[in-house]
């Protein structure tokens, strides 16, 4: 649903306008034009990136992807539990509520202690100093550092989170000394696909709520489990 006291301007302000001007207070936007508007935006850039991606692919310019690590991990995870922990730590504090923020702090640290111990996010190992490090993290957030971050202009979050979310993925390849002019022009292109798939999940955020985003993330990597 639309705000009634929103100016028509603001409500039909579409992605390319909102990059130049990226805002957090605009009024939601779920009406079925609005909906596949981000959806065709979203798609197309996947479809042209995946294009240029495939062709680099098939001149055997890709680097190592070190699938051999990641080979045991199930489609269903691959396709729901990946695409809601990214936009959870991507795109959810994005609206930048005291609460939402206080949540993605604490939830953010006790996920980066326990990546950084090399334990999965189930395992108790560690447990008695993870979770207390997150509640600290979640409560300096909710105390002082929300304020702090209010002062910051929205545009370097949306930006800086989609930068993120790019050079994040480039962790799914091997670097050595294999890496060629070619694979490195790959990796470019890689890294452009990811931090455009940012920037729509992003506007999807702001323009059609924290769901939103995390549907067309699933649905983007339904094709890795059919």
């Amino acid at each position: 649903m639309v705000s009634s006291d929103v100016k028509d301007g603001e409500v039909n302000k579409g992605f390319l306008a909102f990059l130049l001007h990226p805002r957090e207070d605009m009024p939601f936007d779920n009406r079925p034009l609005s909906l596949f508007r981000t959806c065709c935006w979203y798609f197309g850039l996947n479809i042209l990136m995946t294009v240029g991606l495939v062709i680099l692919v098939t001149l055997d310019l890709s680097p190592d992807t070190g699938s051999d690590s990641t080979k045991d991990v199930p489609l269903w995870k691959v396709m729901l539990i990946l695409p809601l922990v990214e936009e959870f730590v991507f795109r959810l504090p994005l609206r930048r509520k005291r609460w939402i923020w206080t949540v993605w702090a604490g939830i953010t640290a006790f996920m980066i202690t326990t990546l950084a111990s090399g334990l999965k996010i189930y395992d108790m190992e560690s447990l008695v100093w993870r979770l207390p490090v997150a509640m600290v993290v979640a409560g300096w957030m909710g105390w002082l550092g929300w304020k702090w971050m209010k002062k910051i202009l929205f545009g370097w979050l949306f930006y800086g989170f989609a930068l993120m979310f790019g050079l994040l993925h480039l962790s799914n390849f091997v670097w050595g000394d294999a890496i060629t002019t070619g694979t490195f022009a790959f990796l470019i292109l890689y890294s452009a696909d990811k931090i455009t798939s940012g920037l729509v999940l992003g506007y999807a955020r702001i323009r059609h709520g924290f769901w939103m985003c995390v549907l067309l993330h699933v649905l983007n990597n339904l094709p890795f489990v059919v």
